[in-house]
């Protein structure tokens, strides 16, 4: 008799975003100063101890979390502190924030909600600096630049996904408000380098969406689909757009 098991729950979106933002901070590596064959293959190594468990143990750790959940969100968060040392990088704010949003959230016992999974994904993203200094480069200003508009972008990707579902309170312009906002203080900053012109795309889609509503309960599953597929698509885009401006 064939045992049935229940299969272990996979954030796919949570994937994406740590696939996509490594691809931008090895592209980022390697048009910046080439790869450092040793310290892109242990940065590889965790980017990979990162999908194999932090992920698949995400909604157990926002609801009925076990030792091994915890050891496994240390194991994945530990090697981190070593860019603490010897002096902490202001730029490890935009990591450290959405982190202690995450788990104050969950603590709480609210790791299901928006909150929680905007500061999730804001995380997430921010791993792109972390990523390159783990590779060796030492972020410039533009590089920072171009970090804040990636977890900008995936903040503001996030907020509208959880505006679009019927049960949340948030609408779905609260993320044109956040991008437009953002925007509005990073164009000046990112004139000389061009950084703009990767905002350009979304900040049409946040005007757009001022004006957009609740998804309908009927094909709830099916529209999420959708909308998850486009924000992968759109997530690449932004990327080779980043690199092809730091690039050049």
């Amino acid at each position: 008799m064939q045992v049935k098991t229940r299969p272990i729950h996979v954030d796919s979106g949570a994937i994406s975003v740590i696939i996509v933002t490594y691809g931008l901070s090895l592209g980022s590596a390697a048009l910046l100063s080439g790869l450092n064959l040793i310290r892109t293959l242990l940065t590889t190594l965790l980017v990979a101890i990162n999908l194999l468990s932090l992920v698949r143990v995400h909604l157990r750790l926002v609801s009925k979390p076990k030792p091994m959940d915890y050891a496994l969100f240390v194991v994945n968060v530990v090697p981190y502190t070593y860019l603490l040392f010897p002096t902490p990088r202001p730029w490890l704010l935009l990591s450290l924030i959405p982190l202690l949003i995450f788990v104050i959230e969950a603590l709480r016992g609210k790791g299901r909600g928006a909150v929680a999974n905007i500061a999730g994904t804001a995380l997430l993203s921010s791993t792109y600096l972390p990523w390159l200094a783990m590779m060796g480069i030492t972020p410039s200003l533009t590089i920072i630049y171009a970090a804040i508009i990636w977890v900008g972008y995936h903040v503001f990707s996030a907020i509208y996904v959880e505006g679009k579902l019927p049960f949340r309170a948030i609408k779905p312009w609260f993320s044109s408000l956040w991008w437009l906002t953002l925007t509005s203080f990073l164009a000046y900053l990112t004139m000389s380098s061009k950084l703009y012109l990767a905002m350009m795309e979304p900040t049409a889609r946040a005007v757009i969406a001022l004006r957009e509503g609740k998804i309908n309960r009927n094909g709830l599953r099916e529209n999420m689909r959708r909308i998850g597929i486009m924000s992968l698509i759109e997530s690449i885009i932004m990327a080779v757009m980043l690199l092809l401006l730091i690039k050049y």
